[in-house]
């Protein structure tokens, strides 16, 4: 009799005929002959040195070591069965990758993954924080929150928020160089969220001006570093409701300008013959909601525009 234990194949074999006390029956339950049982329970009683059932006529009874033996590999088929079914039910949960841009990504959803991951154990986030567009044609990324037109060919889109802008910067900037005319942002720095100056030249568009004077640039690689150095006191950032919103709350920046709305927003996308459109559903559904929390007052979203600058100014 060897200490080492038997290999594993003879159990299923002679769990089925202890627990059925027929051979015939465990071969029915397994799919296998009645002869590949009463060889596989033969080999079990040889390598243990054994005898675990008590055979008669046609019928079998367990020895005082087949059930204890039964109730062993009873342990541990159920065992195995168990962990095989978790780590089926693991492997088949949808593992979503979104990309957004970092200041959605820190501001927006990281700070409630948590309770995401309490409502909806089944499905696991993979967050990218990134300012390139998403490239759904390499496969590599199942959704994306855009800002935008919401029209991309090819792509489903569904609405997070109504955007606006506005000019922010940092309290104590204003203090030491106020602003009483759009001329005054001369004598300031403009920091761009990205590597070109197409950010501001978008913003002077939307906001109905020619051009935005400065004193010079700070060229940033996102939105949140851009926002981050304007809380610093280094130039006049370009603010988007409504993730600007809790920094104006906490007097983190102000707004310079009323909010002007804008002609584009935030849009969750994904493919459109998606197959897991269900769970990206749900996600949607808790995105939209993250959104609202956010979402200024609708004076702040009104669709006037901002009162005019001062005859003198120069922009």
């Amino acid at each position: 009799m060897s200490l080492k234990p038997p290999p594993l194949q003879w159990l299923p074999a002679f769990e089925a005929a202890a627990r059925l006390l027929s051979f015939r029956r465990a071969a029915e339950e397994l799919h296998i002959t009645t002869s590949a049982v009463s060889q596989q329970v033969r080999q079990l009683e040889a390598y243990l040195a054994q005898a675990l059932f008590l055979r008669q006529n046609r019928t079998v009874r367990l020895t005082e070591t087949g059930r204890a033996y039964a109730a062993l590999a009873s342990q541990v088929l159920q065992s195995y069965r168990q962990g095989h079914e978790r780590l089926m039910q693991r492997a088949a949960r949808p593992a979503l990758r979104i990309t957004m841009t970092p200041l959605v990504a820190h501001e927006l959803v990281l700070p409630a993954l948590a309770d995401f991951q309490s409502h909806q154990p089944d499905i696991d986030l993979h967050i990218e924080s990134s300012m390139e567009v998403a490239d759904f044609a390499s496969l590599s990324v199942d959704a994306a929150i855009r800002y935008g037109s919401g029209v991309w060919p090819g792509l489903e889109s569904l609405p997070l928020s109504r955007c606006s802008a506005s000019l922010v910067a940092a309290p104590s900037l204003l203090a030491r160089q106020p602003i009483q005319q759009l001329s005054d942002l001369a004598a300031h720095t403009l920091i761009h969220q990205r590597a070109d100056r197409s950010d501001w030249a978008s913003a002077a568009a939307e906001l109905g001006l020619n051009e935005v004077p400065s004193k010079g640039d700070l060229m940033l690689d996102s939105n949140l570093a851009a926002l981050r150095a304007a809380e610093q006191g280094l130039g006049i950032a370009i603010g988007v409701w409504p993730l600007v919103q809790p920094w104006l709350d906490v007097g983190r920046l102000v707004a310079i300008l009323p909010p002007r709305p804008l002609s584009t927003g935030d849009h969750l996308v994904f493919r459109r013959d998606d197959p897991r459109r269900e769970y990206l559903l749900t996600v949607y559904d808790w995105l939209k909601g993250r959104f609202d929390q956010l979402a200024p007052s609708e004076g702040a979203l009104s669709s006037s525009p901002p009162p005019p600058p001062p005859e003198n100014a120069q922009v």
